[in-house]
Parts: structure tokens; sequence; C-alpha cells
């Protein structure tokens, strides 16, 4: 019944992104997924330094199933993302919920603009996964009295190991086992470190692993100590006290009020399970990006299932000291304010899912354009293209929000900033069994002929290339243009 409801919820408030194009990064994993169908091994490569081989999974898996489909991989994400908000409830149950507070929780959580973007960005599923993969240690976790079965160990190594995959995020997850022990088993905290501890080890290879292969991306992080404003600052978006801003953090007394009423329902429901949990899942994925200096809401999808939670425990803790007549009053206000919170999140998320459109749109304009040139794209032989416009819709769309405030990052090299080019003709062409990559400059195959491909305001234009093709590479960025080589090649 509740996954039932969870799903009608989801599809009501989303199904507008079944008509959308892929968009952004979207089409990199895509690219990706599709070269590890035929090559397994990149079933465990990385993206640009990124390691979330899950999206990699399900993505050929989609691909498999419903070759070239956008719908079917939103799809698969509207399927995520009601499956987290049933992951929400049946956690919710665990932690002492009646099944109306859990369905609430869950509801609240999958209708929230705080959590929404990994609902329409297939790049940002990542999100939902990590939260399923903590959402089932949760589950997997033993009460006070309960034991270690196989069952329950199985579980909860293979959420561990879901939300491994996902997204770095996870390397918190001795923190939850913490929390799990304290407010599940009822361990004394000095106990629940140790048990903590224990989980420390497959973090410490990881994050070695991670750091002697996948490092040296920088530019994510601020040493700026105004970027700690960012978590008085989320917590006055969750309060509905102030709107969510992704780069500049106001610290305002709306943030130090929510600050206080936060820490007020900790201290309230410190005794409930679902404080402790609930206050875990808050803190714990924020850590690891405090000092990245801005705020997309994908970094508040797992955070605000953990604020619904403390808030829920809270108020459950509250609750309890009422009489049984103040008790239904209490219900009655509380249902009326979760169904206030509901509205003015799908509002919300409307007008966030307009803005999603508006750059769906654009995207839709750049594949009608990129297939017409793909009908004379040449096969093994170097392609320079050349960016020849200076045009992209992505502030517009940003500096006209109807949702929250969003954050978009323009590819400079690429058309109209939206799609890396290779990744853009790997989609378009994949119909013809090939795939397309982006050639280094000092490939080669560059000191012989090829083609120049323009964009231009409009669409894609052959020209002729002068040979060597690296001299159309070397006059195009004389004049300030981006330019660089791909190639297509059957895929194999």
């Amino acid at each position: 019944m509740v996954a039932a409801l969870l799903a009608l919820v989801v599809g009501a408030i989303y199904w507008p992104v079944l008509g959308f194009t892929l968009i952004g990064d979207d089409f990199q994993w895509l690219q990706l997924a599709r070269a590890a169908r035929h090559r397994p091994w990149l079933l465990l490569a990385d993206l640009d330094g990124f390691w979330r081989p899950s999206s990699t999974w399900l993505l050929a898996l989609t691909e498999l199933l419903w070759p070239g489909s956008s719908a079917a991989h939103h799809a698969v994400n509207l399927v995520l993302h009601a499956g987290v908000g049933l992951g929400l409830y049946l956690v919710g149950r665990r932690l002492g919920f009646s099944a109306w507070a859990a369905a609430v929780v869950g509801v609240l959580w999958v209708g929230s603009p705080f959590a929404g973007e990994p609902a329409f960005s297939v790049a940002c599923r990542h999100e939902d996964l990590l939260l399923l993969g903590w959402l089932s240690v949760c589950l997997a976790w033993p009460p006070a009295d309960g034991r270690w079965s196989s069952g329950r160990v199985w579980l909860a190594v293979l959420g561990a190991g879901l939300a491994a995959c996902s997204k770095e995020t996870w390397v918190m997850t001795p923190g939850l086992v913490v929390a799990l022990e304290v407010g599940l088993r009822r361990r004394p905290w000095w106990q629940a470190v140790r048990s903590g501890l224990r989980w420390t080890v497959p973090v410490v290879v990881y994050s070695a692993a991670h750091w002697l292969w996948l490092a040296g991306r920088g530019g994510y992080f601020s040493s700026a100590w105004r970027v700690l404003a960012k978590v008085p600052h989320e917590l006055a978006a969750f309060w509905y006290l102030e709107g969510l801003v992704p780069l500049q953090f106001p610290f305002s007394w709306r943030g130090v009020l929510a600050l206080a009423l936060t820490a007020g329902a900790v201290w309230v429901g410190r005794s409930r399970a679902a404080v402790v949990v609930g206050l875990a899942l808050l803190v714990l994925p924020t850590l690891p990006t405090l000092f990245v200096p801005y705020l997309p809401t994908r970094y508040t999808a797992i955070p605000y299932s953990g604020f619904l939670a403390l808030i829920a425990g809270a108020a459950v803790q509250l609750a309890s000291g009422l009489t049984p007549r103040q008790r239904r009053l209490a219900l009655v206000g509380a249902g009326t304010m979760a169904a206030l919170v509901l509205v003015a999140g799908v509002s919300i998320v409307r007008g966030d899912l307009d803005d999603i459109g508006r750059v769906s749109g654009a995207h839709a304009r750049l594949l009608a354009e990129a297939q017409q040139a793909a009908a004379t794209f040449p096969i093994a032989v170097p392609v320079v293209h050349v960016r020849a416009e200076n045009e992209s819709p992505l502030p517009a769309v940003a500096a006209t929000p109807r949702g929250l405030p969003k954050l978009y990052f323009p590819r400079h090299e690429d058309p109209y900033g939206l799609v890396d080019v290779a990744a853009l003709f790997d989609f378009v062409l994949a119909g013809k069994g090939l795939q397309v990559r982006i050639l280094p400059d000092n490939d080669p195959r560059l000191q012989g002929p090829g083609s120049l491909l323009l964009h231009r305001s409009g669409g894609f234009a052959w020209r002729p290339a002068p040979t060597p093709l690296a001299t159309a590479i070397g006059a195009a960025r004389a004049q300030g243009f981006y330019a660089r080589a791909l190639l297509a090649t059957p895929i194999r």
C-alpha cells in the first residue's frame, strides 16, 4: 500500500521528466556505459576521477533493454526515487514511527525540492543509490535484543557495497554504524565507537586506492572559512526560513535560528533512535563536502532525509508526554503542517521541472543539429570540432529560475556549452554501431588529412580541412575558438 502511494506521488510530481532529453553529464556517463557493454572491465572504471560504477551498471542495463531511450533512463530514476521513499518508510518503522508517521517522512522526502535533483538528473542518481545503500544498512542492523543473523550480515554488506560503488561520501559509513549502535542497539558511546572503528578498515583501503589512482582533481575545495556558513544556511532552507542559494551562503539570523531549532529538536528527542540516526544522516554526508564552495540540491538530498527523521523523532517524543486529547490535537496540527510542507515543496519542484524543461529543450535542439551532421560523419577519420559560436542557454535559465536557484557548469569547449561533443556524437551515432572519442593533440593521426566540423549558431557545418589536420586546431585556437579532435570507430 505504501509502495503504491509513493509510486503514485513520484509519478504525479515528476512525470514531465519522461519527456526530457538527457542533459549535460548524462551523455558522458552513458558513453562510458555503452563502452562497458563491449569492454566489461569498464564497468569498474571511473569517469574523470569519479568512481561511481553502480551508475554505470544501471545505465548499461537500461541501454541493453531500451537502447537509445532517454525516457527509459528517466523512468529508472523515478523508480529509484520511489524506492528511496519506500526505504525511508521501512527504516522509519524500524526507528519506532507509526505507519502514518513513517509514510509522511517518505512522502515529504520524495516531494521535496531538496531531494528532487536525483529524480530528474541521470548523472546525479548516485545520491539515491548511496542513500539506498545506507538505508539497507539501517534495515539490516539488529535491535537491542537482537543478534546478527546471516541474512542481516549479507544485507549490511550488500548495502555498504552499494554505497561504496555509488559515491565517495560512503566513507562516512562508520559514523552511521556508531549512530545505529547507539540508537538501535542502545550501546554506550564507547562501545559504539569501537564497532564503528571496525568499519574503517574497508574505508581506509578505499581511500588509499582512491588517492593513489584517482586523486589530483583540484578546484573543488576552498580554504575560505565563509563556506561553513552553508551549514546554517542549509538548515534554514530545510526549516523554510530562507531560500536555498547555491553559491552565496548568507549567514543571517535565520540560519542561527535554524541551528537553534535543530539543536533543540536533537535535545528533546535525544533518547529516540530516529533522532540519533536522523542526525547522522543529516551531518555525515555534509562533512566530505564541507569546504566545497557551492551547495547544489544534490548535496541536500541525503541530509534532508536525516532532517525529516530527526524532526519526526523529536515530535514523537514531545507527543509522548501529552494527554490523549492533546495528542489528537497535536496529530491534527502535525498533519496540517506536513500537508503545507508537501504543498510548498511540490510547488517548488514544479518550478524546478520548468527550469530543467528549458534546459532539456536546448539539448533537444542541439541533438537535432548533431543528427543532421551525423549523416556524413566519417568513420576512422579524425575530425576537428571547432566551437565557432559563443551562445549558451544556461545563463538565461540560471538568471530566471522558476524553482530553486541552480548551478550550471558550461562546457566551454563544446557546442552551446552544453554537452561534451564526443559524448554527444557517441549518443547520436550509437544506432550505427559507432563510438566517438576525443583524440589528444599529439595523436599522430592529426598529422594527416581529416575533416573540419564547425558549430555555429543554428547547427553544425562541414568544411574542408588543411593537411596536416593539426593545423586546423592551431588556427582555430589562434582566433580564440575552442577546438579539439574526435574519432568515430566501430564499437568493439
